[in-house]
Parts: C-alpha cells; structure tokens; sequence
C-alpha cells in the first residue's frame, strides 16, 4: 500500500512475524469485515487521543494509515 506516511507508521518492524505483518494474518484468521471493524475502531482511537502520548502528527498519520487500509485491502 503506496502513501506518503512514514514506514513507522505504515509497516512497523515490530508488526511483522512469520513473513508477514499482524494485519495481513489478521485478516486470515478472523476474516475481513472483523478486521474492517478493528480499523475503523483504531483509527477513532488514534484521533480521539492524537498527541496525548507523544507525536499528534503521527498519530494522526495511523488513523489514515488504518482508514486508507480499510478502503484498499478490505
């Protein structure tokens, strides 16, 4: 998924195992529309509280990271 949000934010290190990233193995385990719900949830989250725990900025740029992978991969 091509954007101009930063690799921290759109395929963190942290996220990926076994040769994928926790989203993509979501989406096989639970299926798609659990994990358009989760998206659309974390991406409330993440503006609700944009900047209280440290960069407004990024938080901001994992909402949409969320929103533009709820409208591309779901």
């Amino acid at each position: 998924m091509k954007n101009n949000i930063s690799s921290s934010v759109s395929h963190p290190v942290h996220y990926q195992r076994f040769g994928m990233e926790c989203i993509d193995a979501m989406v096989k385990l639970f299926g798609k529309e659990e994990v358009r719900s989760f998206c659309k949830l974390n991406a409330f989250k993440y503006r609700w509280r944009a900047g209280d725990k440290g960069d407004e900025k990024e938080d901001i740029d994992k909402a949409k990271w969320y929103e533009k992978y709820m409208e591309e991969k779901l």
